[in-house]
């Protein structure tokens, strides 16, 4: 196996190779939209990474079986540290060189990262490449974030709480940044361990609920808000495979302490599916933190992961002279 810089030569067979994994993908989560198989904005996406800092490809008998691009991100994850980051769509390997193609890649890649400083090494990988997956994580990465998605269809058994659960209207939007507080302090304990991060202000919220597309749906106790389920139907914040129009993402989940295991998130899960499937939305989206165990065990028991976003952080982050 050879390794070439990547130049614009090896684009189109670069696009074909990721299409044709991002295809096999589609073939096991019907619910994921279309929206990476379109070689011409992959062929974009790859220029624009390209023009800014070099990739590499791996050739075996003159044909392409992998390649990897990537760019770098300042403050990355708010966390302040620079981070050499490839999304799902930066890189992809041909089955059967998985292992070595990613091992070879990898090791020339992280030479240019750490001589530009970079604190953390982050890749987005295809959820259903078991054989990509176990070579990173024998590359020293963990896993970070998980990009989920589900049809709309109703959940298969309607959940039952003794809260009560309304979709919240703009005179909620105090109540609600009251919550989004509760919720920012949430991520910062014990075991997720992420910054403090400023969150939805009353009037964010506002503004927010101001747009048809959007919805957030309270529980209640009695008439006091317990938590919120959020749902933007404009922008996308997770992985590029989940962008579409049909596409309902929810950015934002929360429940207090004393009201989980109730019943409630279900319940609002499934009156937001409801609504939005009668909006025309194809499939609704989630991204959360692996190691935020609540959430984990929520959303996989409703959502298909898609895309599996791993961390490194090297103990050095310069080769020593």
């Amino acid at each position: 196996m050879e390794l070439h810089p990547f130049s614009l030569s090896y684009l189109p067979a670069a696009v074909e190779l990721f299409r044709q994994n991002f295809q096999l993908l589609r073939q096991s989560v019907p619910a994921l939209p279309p929206t990476l198989d379109d070689p011409a904005l992959i062929s974009s996406n790859l220029s624009r990474l390209l023009k800014a800092h070099p990739g590499v490809v791996a050739m075996e008998d003159g044909r392409l079986v992998g390649y990897l691009a990537y760019m770098l991100v300042d403050n990355f994850r708010g966390a302040g540290r620079r981070a050499a980051y490839s999304p799902e769509w930066g890189h992809a390997v041909a089955a059967s060189y998985q292992g070595l193609a990613y091992r070879r890649m990898y090791r020339e890649t992280a030479t240019r990262w750490a001589q530009a400083g970079c604190q953390v090494h982050a890749i987005t990988l295809l959820a259903d490449q078991a054989d990509s997956l176990q070579t990173w994580f024998w590359s020293g990465f963990g896993m970070a974030v998980v990009d989920a998605v589900r049809s709309m269809q109703p959940l298969e058994r309607r959940s039952t709480t003794r809260l009560s659960i309304r979709q919240a209207v703009v005179a909620d939007a105090a109540a609600l940044a009251s919550l989004e507080r509760e919720h920012c302090r949430y991520y910062t304990l014990s075991p997720v361990f992420m910054p403090l991060r400023a969150g939805y202000t009353e009037e964010r919220f506002r503004r927010f609920l101001a747009d048809p597309g959007n919805s957030i749906w309270l529980a209640l106790d009695e008439d006091a808000p317990v938590g919120f389920l959020r749902l933007d139907g404009s922008e996308n914040d997770g992985a590029d495979a989940l962008a579409s129009t049909g596409t309902i993402k929810i950015n934002g989940a929360f429940i207090q302490a004393a009201y989980r295991g109730q019943g409630a998130n279900s319940a609002m899960l499934d009156a937001a599916l409801r609504h939005h499937a009668g909006l025309g939305k194809t499939c609704c989206a989630v991204d959360f933190e692996a190691f935020n165990p609540d959430a984990m065990a929520f959303w996989l028991r409703h959502f298909q992961p898609v895309c599996l976003s791993l961390m490194r952080c090297p103990e050095i982050t310069r080769p020593v002279e």
